[in-house]
């Protein structure tokens, strides 16, 4: 065999061995996210309270190398009171510096997460004006250099918000960046799923509130513009009915008036 003719069998058996390595490390990669995602699953599904989900925030942070976590529920919807529940796992100080300040308002991530359902990665240019500044070189001292952050709108108005963050930079390739980003977001997901189960019911107790067929009927109707009668008409039932059925809206969702119930009722999903 000719110098040449080695030469080109050890490159193609380089290009060999490299491509059985990646895909072994895809492999192994994929049998990992499965693992992880499942035995989160599993802990979420049981968990009973906001310490069961914050053992889960740190050992699945722990897992894709970051030191701090936080899971942050917002409700901003159309006659519900605007509300915020946190599952925290930043520093404390940093926590009630950020609540003292009404940082909250300010804050391009949680902006950013209210109206977008893709991952943000935490970059210098999202906090570079004004009061942004100030809050950026802050988060530095607390150890939140570097940092994603992804959203989950299960409903109207109501997000959650889920940060990983550490004191080093993200210094990966772009392939393990892109595959930490989907088990994040996944991890996200479930998360967000657990802790609306967990905590919706003592924040929005209308949420709980189921309507029955008839209800739903009625207001779907009255959300058109219908009144009582014409209600009564459509559904073949009494005026009087149609009235009661509405009144027992209005006073399961919390509302002062018909109006009122229509809107809680979509911030909701009931309607």
């Amino acid at each position: 065999m000719s110098y040449q003719e080695r030469q080109i069998y050890w490159q193609r058996r380089f290009q060999s061995l490299r491509l059985y390595d990646l895909r072994l490390a895809a492999r192994v990669n994929a049998e990992m996210t499965l693992k992880v995602l499942c035995d989160a699953y599993d802990a979420m599904e049981r968990a009973q309270g906001p310490d069961e989900l914050r053992a889960e925030m740190h050992k699945f942070a722990r897992q894709m190398g970051f030191e701090l976590y936080t899971y942050a529920l917002t409700i901003n919807a159309p006659a519900l009171k605007p509300q915020q529940y946190f599952i925290n796992g930043f520093p404390q100080k940093w926590l009630e510096r950020y609540l003292s300040k009404d940082y909250f308002k300010v804050d391009p991530l949680i902006r950013h997460a209210e109206r977008s359902t893709l991952p943000a990665i935490w970059s210098d240019e999202r906090f570079h004006e004004g009061k942004l500044e100030e809050f950026w070189a802050e988060a530095h001292a607390f150890g939140l250099q570097e940092g994603l952050t992804f959203a989950v709108h299960e409903q109207p108005g109501i997000t959650g918000i889920f940060s990983l963050a550490r004191d080093q930079a993200l210094d990966m390739k772009p392939a393990d960046l892109a595959a930490l980003v989907g088990r994040a977001q996944m991890f996200a997901s479930l998360l967000h799923q657990a802790a609306t189960r967990i905590a919706l019911p003592s924040l929005v107790p209308e949420h709980g509130n189921s309507l029955t067929a008839r209800e739903r009927e009625c207001l779907k109707w009255a959300a058109e513009g219908k009144t009582a009668w014409e209600i009564g008409q459509i559904l073949n039932i009494t005026e009087r009915t149609a009235v009661f059925h509405l009144n027992n809206v209005i006073q399961k969702l919390g509302a002062t008036n018909k109006t009122q119930a229509i809107v809680r009722a979509v911030a909701l999903k009931l309607l």
